[in-house]
């Protein structure tokens, strides 16, 4: 049976996972799965809910959803505690150095993931939540927890440049604590050639010639 694990905030995360796993029964053959959310913030309709939800025995004994601001692309200096200096770079464009996220964009996100966290809460479980990039905050993650340790993180791929990147660095993170990582399909832009009632040839057609 999967149990859900409360996340613990960065700042105190080696000594307040001691306690609470201090508190529990033995460890040493619990896995945890971390589930890395990104644009898939929702819990109904949910793809890797629902596997969960479906396979009995997935081999898991504990999930942590997981959702990193991702620095490259929001801007996260307000995060930083005290006066110090962000380490990472303004998130603006390469070419003309214009704010990657607007207000709008900013809200829209935020109350993205604070529904998701709710949405979670009202079900026993919770959302991490960590700012900076994707392969930074896995290996931390990865090499805090010991008891019980990861036995996979999971993603949505999704389609982009700096998407493919992030899934690069959680390959590259996962690799490096000997972590499986996989990457689960989420059918939200096209038409997957698998589900398709008909060939997909049938629905190529040639273009007439001007």
């Amino acid at each position: 049976m999967l149990r859900l694990l409360t996340p613990v905030s960065q700042s105190v995360f080696s000594r307040a996972s001691r306690q609470y796993f201090s508190t529990t029964a033995k460890m040493s053959d619990a896995k945890l799965l971390i589930y890395l959310m990104r644009r898939d913030l929702r819990v109904a309709d949910n793809p890797v809910f629902h596997s969960l939800a479906n396979q009995k025995d997935q081999g898991f004994t504990y999930l942590l959803p997981l959702y990193v601001f991702p620095a490259q692309q929001i801007e996260v200096s307000g995060f930083i505690e005290g006066e110090g200096k962000s380490p990472y770079p303004e998130a603006r464009s390469q070419v003309g150095g214009f704010w990657r996220c607007g207000p709008r964009r900013a809200k829209f996100l935020a109350e993205s993931v604070w529904d998701v966290k709710e949405g979670l809460g009202k079900v026993g479980s919770d959302l991490c939540i960590r700012v900076g990039t994707v392969g930074e905050v896995l290996n931390r993650l990865l090499e805090e927890f010991k008891d019980p340790k990861v036995g996979a993180v999971w993603m949505i791929g999704e389609e982009g440049v700096e998407e493919k990147r992030e899934e690069r660095d959680a390959r590259q993170a996962c690799e490096n604590a000997g972590v499986e990582c996989k990457i689960l399909v989420d059918e939200k832009y096209l038409l997957d050639e698998y589900v398709a009632p008909v060939p997909v040839d049938d629905f190529r057609t040639e273009c007439p010639q001007p």
